[in-house]
């Protein structure tokens, strides 16, 4: 993440497990992003009790996790409403290997929607464009990371990229149109498993 985040990926997946929680820090911060784009409200207290039943089978997160939590809330929800695409999503960094950050890339987009659904149950109250958005991250979801390519490694690389960034303007349309537009809504109760 940009100079926003608090902690690297590999900070987060410490405290994660440190914690006892069994979600990767890109669940957690691809359902963050779901909640805030679907037009939760970003404080603390509406999104924490979604995050305990995703994350952490409805308990409370550990006090230190919470923290960061709720710093990663406050901070996606500016990165997103800055409007300036510096928003940027919680992965594995790039020396980590391509794989890896993959998986994360599909566990974060995963996620996001579930985050999403949550909240925006009706998809008839939102835009082509965003259903469209939405199909478009869901394809993304079934990205086989174990499938061997023969393009080289550098090709594959820009392609991680390419859809890095496509995702990217897809969460941003989401945001911008959803969002705000149906912003400060309690969260929905509804728990979807």
């Amino acid at each position: 993440m940009s100079s926003l985040s608090l902690l690297s990926y590999d900070e987060w997946t410490y405290k994660l497990d440190q914690g006892y929680v069994m979600a990767s820090a890109a669940e957690v911060h691809g359902l963050i992003a779901g909640l805030l784009s679907a037009g939760v409200d970003p404080e603390p207290q509406q999104l924490m009790p979604v995050l305990h039943d995703f994350l952490n089978d409805g308990q409370a997160l550990p006090v230190e996790v919470k923290q960061h939590v709720i710093s990663l809330i406050e901070n996606s929800a500016k990165q997103l409403a800055q409007n300036d695409f510096s928003f940027s999503m919680l992965l594995p960094s790039d020396d980590d290997s391509l794989p890896e950050r993959l998986d994360a890339m599909v566990e974060w987009t995963q996620a996001f929607l579930v985050g999403f659904a949550v909240q925006q149950t009706d998809l008839s109250l939102v835009s082509d464009d965003v259903r469209e958005a939405l199909d478009q991250l869901t394809e993304v979801t079934k990205i086989d990371i174990h499938t061997t390519d023969d393009g080289s490694s550098e090709e594959n690389e820009e392609a991680y990229y390419l859809v890095l960034e496509h995702i990217r303007i897809m969460v941003l349309a989401c945001y911008t149109e959803v969002g705000q537009k149906f912003g400060v809504k309690p969260v929905s109760n509804k728990t979807l498993h």
